[in-house]
């Protein structure tokens, strides 16, 4: 009975949405460099409110996490991570920045944000 419960459990983890975010930021780029996307930086912590609400809330649901994986090259970076981008240094978390190169910075924003906040800021690029 544990057994089939155990079992259980573990499938409908999978059924769940999740944003591919690396951890290393060289390593978002040698995928940036393969893969026909752009790159979504995200500055966090483990101890900020508004950052975990955004991974626990925001990137588990299926729109969110489907279009992101599609679309972009995503890292989850710590803000006292030694090697965050210096045009990617500033205070304040959860901080997002889309790059085409991971140099030059298109779009930034700063804070939690609602799934139709959060779209719309990795969806208007180019505008």
């Amino acid at each position: 009975m544990l057994r089939l419960l155990l079992i259980s459990f573990i499938s409908t983890l999978s059924l769940f949405a999740s944003i591919n975010f690396e951890k290393d930021y060289n390593k978002a780029l040698e995928r940036l460099n393969s893969e026909n996307k752009e790159l979504l930086v995200m500055v966090s912590s483990k101890t900020c409110p508004e950052c975990n609400y955004m991974k626990k809330h925001i990137f588990t649901q299926d729109e969110v996490a489907n279009y992101i994986n599609k679309n972009y090259v995503a890292v989850d970076l710590d803000i006292n991570d030694k090697n965050i981008p210096e045009q990617m240094k500033f205070w304040g978390i959860p901080r997002f920045y889309i790059s085409k190169d991971g140099e030059n910075v298109l779009k930034k924003k700063m804070g939690g944000m609602k799934k139709e906040q959060f779209l719309d800021f990795a969806s208007k690029v180019n505008q």
